[in-house]
């Protein structure tokens, strides 16, 4: 009974804040000066994100540690030669392939004819 009862306070509770951001939302768009506060707001976050990512960067420079921008020019670095080894290794594997055949069979001597 009690799980039955934290389950429907869960659903008022989740009804409630669904309503409440859809109302805060529908005040700030109807609202130009709101919008465009928000909007500065959101620019603003944008550049200090983009800041503090430059910031990791350097820091992760400093003590010799790869970012994840490096890790990904490696990776597409590394991708082609992947490829190229792989349809190499497939190449080599037919060379080897085409060939066992023939060492496989066993020489046939002709027995010379005695006179």
């Amino acid at each position: 009974m009690a799980r039955r009862d934290d389950d429907n306070l869960m659903n008022k509770l989740r009804q409630m804040s669904e309503e409440g951001i859809t109302g805060f939302f529908n005040e700030i768009m109807s609202n130009d000066r709101m919008r465009s506060s928000f909007g500065k707001a959101g620019q603003r976050f944008m550049a200090n994100k983009q800041s503090f990512d430059r910031n990791v960067e350097q820091v992760l420079d400093f003590v010799n540690l790869p970012a994840k921008r490096d890790v990904r020019d490696l990776k597409a670095r590394l991708d082609p030669l992947s490829s190229q080894l792989l349809n190499l290794s497939i190449k080599v594997d037919r060379v080897l392939d085409h060939d066992e055949p023939a060492k496989a069979k066993p020489a046939i001597r002709r027995a010379k004819k005695s006179s």
